[in-house]
């Protein structure tokens, strides 16, 4: 129950708030999380984002740098973000929430119905985030987004101040799998590679699995890269120890398996016919 809710004005302050606070705390933006019924968000105190200035979507030459409290549907307004992202944040299917809901919500989030991070993470995006030093400074970090999906521990205190998409010509594409557009998904995936060679290379799949989490697939990501991988559309199993499938609303473990292979095996088929054919997808 939140029973503290703290307005900074500046980065510093957000993350001194944040230290003294400690695990009690959390970061608001859009507050789409926090707020909804049967959260996985338990926090006491909250320290808005709000005045801070982080909701600017700026294009640099051949980088885009996202704000973190840039709603969904400026990322579906803008003439900045690249068409793939765009789909992803159409996959919140409400209005209403796509004008709360921020991209770095998403991404520290985690879920495992995320609608953002399979496709982030296929288009190797990066992230900036802000700490403070030993001597209280401010100080910025530029990570991978990989770093940050396989060390979220590292980083529960850092501010995330924006998502930065610096490459413009990577074929990126997604799926999500679910009974109704409102409802949370069972399975969403995406492929992104590097097809400037006239093959598929440094290639990055991620799903987001109901009741299993976020996680990359590298096994069929070094097997597309190869030219080993078969697009066969059957059930596939995957060598991830610690992956485990549950039955649930979204659906059963058979039928997220099913999913994954069929929709990895689409999502392979579209990168093959977009060699040659240059930009993101």
């Amino acid at each position: 129950m939140i029973s503290t809710f703290l307005q900074a004005s500046s980065l510093e302050e957000a993350l001194r708030q944040k230290a003294e606070y400690g695990s009690s705390s959390m970061f608001i933006a859009g507050g789409t999380e926090i707020n909804r019924l049967r959260t996985s968000v338990h926090c006491s105190t909250v320290i808005s984002l709000k005045k801070l200035g982080l909701n600017q979507i700026v294009k640099s030459g051949t980088s885009c740098t996202i704000g973190s409290c840039s709603t969904f549907q400026s990322l579906v307004e803008s003439a900045e973000i690249p068409a793939y992202l765009k789909e992803s944040a159409r996959y919140c299917g409400s209005l209403q929430r796509r004008n709360m809901a921020t991209i770095g919500g998403n991404v520290v989030l985690q879920r495992d119905d995320s609608y953002l991070m399979p496709t982030l993470v296929a288009a190797k995006a990066r992230l900036l985030l802000a700490n403070l030093d030993q001597d209280g400074a401010l100080c910025e970090e530029n990570i991978p987004i990989r770093e940050y999906l396989g060390s979220k521990e590292h980083f529960v205190d850092s501010l995330l101040l924006a998502v930065i998409l610096n490459k413009p010509t990577r074929f990126v594409s997604s799926l999500r799998f679910a009974r109704t557009v409102q409802s949370p998904a069972a399975v969403t995936l995406a492929l992104g590679a590097d097809l400037s060679s006239g093959s598929a290379h440094d290639v990055r799949i991620c799903a987001a699995v109901k009741g299993s989490g976020l996680f990359r697939l590298p096994e069929q990501e070094e097997a597309i890269s190869n030219g080993t991988y078969e697009a066969l559309d059957k059930e596939l199993t995957f060598s991830i120890p610690s992956v485990q499938f549950v039955d649930d609303a979204t659906g059963s473990q058979r039928y997220k398996r099913y999913m994954l292979g069929t929709g990895l095996a689409m999502l392979f088929r579209l990168c093959v016919e977009s060699i040659g054919k240059g930009g993101a997808s």
